[in-house]
C-alpha cells in the first residue's frame, strides 16, 4: 500500500483525509482501540471535556457549527472526529482492534514492514505515526496496589458501569483528569479524598453554552465559525504565550491567580492545599468553573502527605495514616517517555529508533528521524504546546508530511540529513532554556532527567511558518535503489 497511518484520533483522521485529497487511495488508518476518536475515544470519565475553546478545537477546513458549549464534553469531540470520517470518506481505510508491534524498513525495497499482534504483517510505501502520547495510561508503582479488593481504575480505562453513589473513593492526583472528575462524582459520593502532590495554577474556564441563534448563524454563516475560531487563536498566542517566556509578566499574573484561588476555596486548610508555591506556567495550566466549589464540599478532603502504599481496603500515607475506600481512582496522567516505544521501529541499516533515541528523542521539524526514511510523525518530539490547540499543530505537521509525499513522487525516497536535524533541536534547546518550563518545578513536560522532549519553545505562529516550505538542503528526495539483500 501507499501509506501506513497509525492512530484514528485527529492526527490519523487529518492524515487519512490529506492524503485522500492529495490522490492517495490505497492506505489504510490502524488503531489498537476499538473505536474513532483516539484520546476521545479513551477517555470517558465523568466530566470528561476539552480545556481548548470548541472553535479552535477542530480542523480549519471542517469548522462545526453545532457545538453545544464553548468548551466541548468528550462525547461531542468524538462525535465530530466520528462525523469527519464519515464527510471525507474514511471509513473503509480504517481497522480498528489492531495493535501494531514492530515497523521495519526494508534497505533493499525501500518499504516499511509492519507486525501485528495478531501475527499479521502488511507493507507500505510511507508511514506516518499519529498515535500520540496520550494513550498509555501511567499508574504509579505502590506496593500492593494489586491487593486492593475494591473497583480500581485509570481516568483514560474507565468503568462505566461503575456507579459513584454512596462510595468513599480515593482520587489520586489533583491535574487536569481530576480537577474534571471531582466535580462531577463528589455530589454522588460519600466521600471523596483527593491524593495531591502538588496544587495547580486553575483558572476560571467561564463556559457557556451556545445558543439556537448562534448556532444558526455558525451553520449559515461558515466564515464567521472560522474568524471566530482565528479570534480564540490570537487571543490565546498574545494572552498565554508571554506567561511562558516573559518572567514579569508571568509573575503578575501569577499573583492575580493565586488571590483569586484564596478568594475561591474556604477553609485555611484547604487554602493552604490549593495555592502553588512554583512559578505558573512551568506545569500545565489548568481551567475548571466548578473545581473550588467540589473543593469547600464537607465530604471532599485533600491529602498532601505522600502515599506509601496500598492495602486491600484502601491507601496508606507515609505518616502511618490508613483510609478505607470502596473505590481508587488514578488520575494519574500518562507515560510521556514509554509511549515513545510502544512500537518497535527500525529504520535503516538496522538501526532503532530505540537506539537512536537513547540520549534523547529529537526529530527535525518534530515530523522525521535520520536513518528513518518514508517515516514521518504527527506530534512528534517538541511539538506540544500550552497555549494553543493541538489540532493547529496537526494541521500544520500533516501539511509539512504531504508536501513531502507530492514531491516524493511514485519512485523516490524521503528522508532528513542527521545536520540539520541536530541544528534543528540545538535552536529548540536553547530556546526552551529561557522558558518557565525548565525552571525548577517537575512536571510531566520534562523526562526524569530534566530534559524537555514535549513542548516547543516558540509561539504557534512560528510553528505554521517553519512548516509553509520544504528546504531541500535539509531534506532529501532519492531514487530508490534496489540493493541485495544482506546475508543474516
Amino acid at each position: 500500500m501507499d501509506a501506513l497511518v497509525i492512530g484514528a484520533g485527529f492526527a490519523g483522521v487529518c492524515a487519512g483525509i490529506r492524503l485522500k485529497q492529495a490522490g492517495f487511495e490505497n492506505f489504510r488508518i490502524y488503531d489498537k482501540a476499538t473505536g474513532i476518536g483516539g484520546t476521545w475515544w479513551n477517555n470517558t470519565y465523568p466530566g470528561a471535556a476539552c480545556d481548548v475553546p470548541s472553535h479552535l478545537y477542530c480542523f480549519s477546513f471542517k469548522p462545526n457549527p453545532h457545538w453545544s458549549r464553548q468548551y466541548s464534553p468528550q462525547a461531542e469531540i468524538q462525535a465530530y472526529i466520528e462525523d469527519c470520517v464519515d464527510t471525507y470518506g474514511l471509513r473503509d481505510h480504517i481497522h480498528l482492534g489492531q495493535h501494531i508491534l514492530s515497523l521495519a524498513y526494508n534497505d533493499r525495497t525501500a518499504r516499511w514492514h509492519a507486525r501485528f499482534d495478531d501475527g499479521e504483517e502488511v507493507v507500505a510505501r510511507f508511514v506516518i505515526n499519529g498515535s500520540g502520547g496520550l494513550h498509555k495510561p501511567l499508574i504509579p508503582a505502590f506496593e500492593g496496589r494489586e491487593k486492593f479488593a475494591g473497583t480500581s481504575m485509570h481516568t483514560a480505562r474507565w468503568n462505566n458501569d461503575f456507579d459513584a453513589t454512596g462510595k468513599d473513593i480515593a482520587l489520586i492526583g489533583s491535574a487536569a483528569s481530576a480537577i474534571q472528575v471531582l466535580p462531577a462524582i463528589a455530589p454522588d459520593a460519600r466521600r471523596v479524598t483527593m491524593y495531591q502532590r502538588t496544587p495547580n495554577y486553575v483558572l476560571p474556564r467561564n463556559d457557556f453554552a451556545y445558543s439556537d441563534t448562534h448556532k444558526k448563524w455558525f451553520a449559515r454563516l461558515p466564515l464567521i465559525s472560522r474568524l471566530y475560531g482565528r479570534l480564540i487563536f490570537y487571543f490565546l498566542e498574545f494572552r498565554l504565550f508571554p506567561i511562558m517566556v516573559k518572567g514579569e509578566f508571568r509573575r503578575k499574573r501569577a499573583e492575580e491567580v493565586k488571590r483569586y484561588i484564596r478568594y475561591r476555596v474556604r477553609g485555611r486548610a484547604q487554602r493552604h492545599a490549593a495555592v502553588p508555591d512554583y512559578e505558573m506556567g512551568c506545569k500545565r495550566i489548568l481551567v475548571s468553573d466548578d473545581y473550588y466549589d467540589a473543593l469547600n464540599r464537607d465530604d471532599v478532603e485533600v491529602i498532601t502527605e505522600p502515599i506509601d502504599h496500598v492495602t486491600a481496603t484502601g491507601v496508606a500515607s507515609r505518616d502511618g495514616t490508613v483510609r478505607k475506600f470502596d473505590a481508587i481512582i488514578y488520575a494519574t496522567g500518562f507515560d510521556m517517555e514509554g509511549h515513545l516505544f510502544s512500537i518497535d521501529v527500525t529504520g535503516a541499516d538496522g538501526l532503532t529508533l530505540r537506539k537512536a533515541w537513547a540520549d534523547r528523542a529529537e526529530a527535525y521539524l518534530g515530523v522525521m528521524v535520520p536513518g528513518f526514511p518514508n517515516y514521518f510523525m504527527v506530534t512528534g518530539p517538541n511539538t506540544g504546546v500550552g497555549t494553543t490547540s493541538v489540532v493547529f499543530m496537526i494541521e500544520q505537521s500533516v501539511g509539512w508530511i504531504m508536501k513531502c509525499l507530492r514531491k516524493a513522487g511514485t519512485d523516490r525516497v524521503v528522508s532528513v540529513t542527521a545536520e540539520a536535524t541536530s541544528e534543528y533541536n540545538r535552536k529548540i534547546q536553547a530556546a526552551l532554556a529561557d522558558t518557565v518550563w525548565a525552571t525548577s518545578c517537575n512536571s510531566w513536560y520534562k523526562k526524569s532527567d530534566g530534559s524537555i522532549e514535549t513542548l516547543y519553545p516558540f509561539d504557534a505562529r512560528s510553528f505554521r511558518r517553519q512548516m509553509r516550505h520544504i528546504n531541500r538542503n535539509h531534506v532529501r528526495f532519492e531514487t530508490a535503489v534496489s540493493r541485495p539483500q544482506r546475508a543474516g
